[in-house]
């Protein structure tokens, strides 16, 4: 090889690093990029179930002449003035139908407050062993509940005396009650509620 090919080989291998980190120089910077997205999931919205549709408010209505059944009669009185409970229902003999009633059933609404009644002597069914609740309750009736409740009279001792009359009179003596009253007639929500108010009063006055 002659002087002049080996002098052109030692230029060259001298000059190609020089040119090669001229063209990729070692801190060469990229251009810079498309931003990068941040994807976020969002949380999932549960169904909203439809709206109730409106309600017009109702106004109770009094209604002072309003007639009152048995089972109605026997349940307000009860709760009012005892503690009902499913015990008193152990403590009733079904062999004594004076005492158990043989159209209401012990799960009836008012099963044991008529149970509670007639443990207290309050409330009794009729001779043939049924209660009607559905019959309306007559002035007598809620005036010898009410009189035997806050124990304003005793039962009669004369075997003559008319069932209520002793308890009627006791209403009547304490303003309870009207001394014209019909005692056979249905009482009314009214009546009722000076009958029960009254009876009160004069049971505090004792």
């Amino acid at each position: 090889m002659s002087t002049r090919s080996l002098s052109a080989l030692l230029i060259c291998s001298l000059l190609l690093p020089q040119m090669a980190s001229a063209y990729f120089p070692e801190d060469v910077t990229l251009p810079p990029g498309p931003p990068m997205q941040v994807i976020t999931e969002e949380p999932l919205v549960a169904a909203k179930p439809p709206p109730l549709p409106a309600v017009e408010p109702v106004a109770y209505t009094w209604n002072s002449d309003a007639l009152i059944k048995r089972s109605t009669f026997v349940a307000a009185i009860v709760r009012r003035l005892f503690k009902p409970s499913e015990r008193c229902f152990p403590k009733l003999s079904e062999s004594d139908y004076s005492l158990l009633a043989r159209d209401v059933e012990k799960d009836a609404s008012y099963g044991i407050d008529l149970c509670t009644a007639m443990r207290a002597g309050v409330m009794r069914g009729f001779t043939d062993g049924n209660f009607r609740p559905n019959a309306l309750v007559t002035r007598a009736e809620a005036a010898k509940a009410l009189a035997k409740a806050f124990q304003l009279a005793t039962d009669t001792t004369d075997p003559s005396e008319q069932w209520s009359a002793h308890y009627v009179k006791a209403l009547i003596d304490g303003g309870a009650l009207s001394a014209d009253a019909d005692l056979n007639g249905p009482i009314t929500r009214g009546e009722l509620s000076k009958m029960l108010w009254t009876t009160r009063a004069m049971k505090k006055a004792q």
